[in-house]
C-alpha cells in the first residue's frame, strides 16, 4: 500500500510541475501547437518599458501595437483558453468576430483613457503586480490584470491598472488594456 501512495505522490508532483506556469517559458501544451506564436517583445520588463514609453510619447499607435492582433487573438488566445491537455476550442466564425469585436472595442477605449490619464508624462516603474495572478492555458501563459506603481516626475507615486498579458514562446504582448 505504501508503494501505491508513494507512486501517486510522485505522479501528483510531476503533474504539478508539468502544468505549473512557467514565466518566460512555454505553456505545457506548446509543443502540441508549434505553429502558434505571438509577435511581441522578449520579456515582461521590455513590454512594460515599451508601454511606459508609448504613454510618455503620447503615442496611440505604439500603445495599440503592444496588444495582440485579431489573428493572434483568434488563432492563439481564444482557442487556447482551455486547460492544458484539453482540445483547443473551436468557435463559429460569427462567435470569433463577436468576441474579438468586444475585446478590441473595449481595449481601444481603454487606450484612449490611458493616454488621457497618463500620456505625455514620464514615469519610473516602482513595482509590478498581477492582481489576478498567472494562469497557464493550453497555448499560452496569462498574466492577469497588470497593476503598476509608478513614480511620477513630481516624485509622487501613481497607480496604473490595466489589462492582461499573454506570453508564448518567449514573446510577450498585451491581450487587452481592459481593467476588470
Amino acid at each position: 500500500m505504501s508503494g501505491l501512495v508513494r507512486s501517486l505522490a510522485v505522479l501528483m508532483v510531476l503533474t504539478a510541475l508539468v502544468l505549473a506556469p512557467r514565466p518566460g517559458g512555454q505553456p505545457a501544451d506548446a509543443a502540441r501547437h508549434p505553429t502558434m506564436k505571438l509577435e511581441g517583445v522578449p520579456s515582461e520588463a521590455a513590454l512594460v518599458d515599451r508601454f511606459l514609453e508609448a504613454l510618455r510619447k503620447n503615442d496611440a499607435a505604439a500603445l495599440h501595437d503592444l496588444r495582440v492582433t485579431d489573428a493572434e487573438y483568434l488563432g492563439v488566445i481564444l482557442p487556447g483558453s482551455v486547460e492544458p491537455g484539453q482540445p483547443l476550442r473551436a468557435w463559429r466564425p460569427d462567435a470569433n468576430q463577436y468576441f474579438w469585436g468586444i475585446l478590441d472595442t473595449k481595449s481601444r477605449y481603454s487606450e484612449i483613457n490611458l493616454l488621457e490619464q497618463f500620456g505625455g508624462r514620464t514615469y519610473h516603474l516602482k513595482s509590478t503586480e498581477f492582481a489576478k495572478g498567472t494562469k497557464t492555458y493550453a497555448t499560452y501563459n496569462a498574466y492577469r490584470q497588470l497593476r503598476l506603481v509608478l513614480t511620477g516626475e513630481d516624485g509622487e507615486d501613481v497607480r496604473l491598472s490595466t489589462g492582461s498579458i499573454a506570453e508564448l514562446g518567449g514573446q510577450w504582448k498585451f491581450i487587452s488594456f481592459v481593467r476588470e
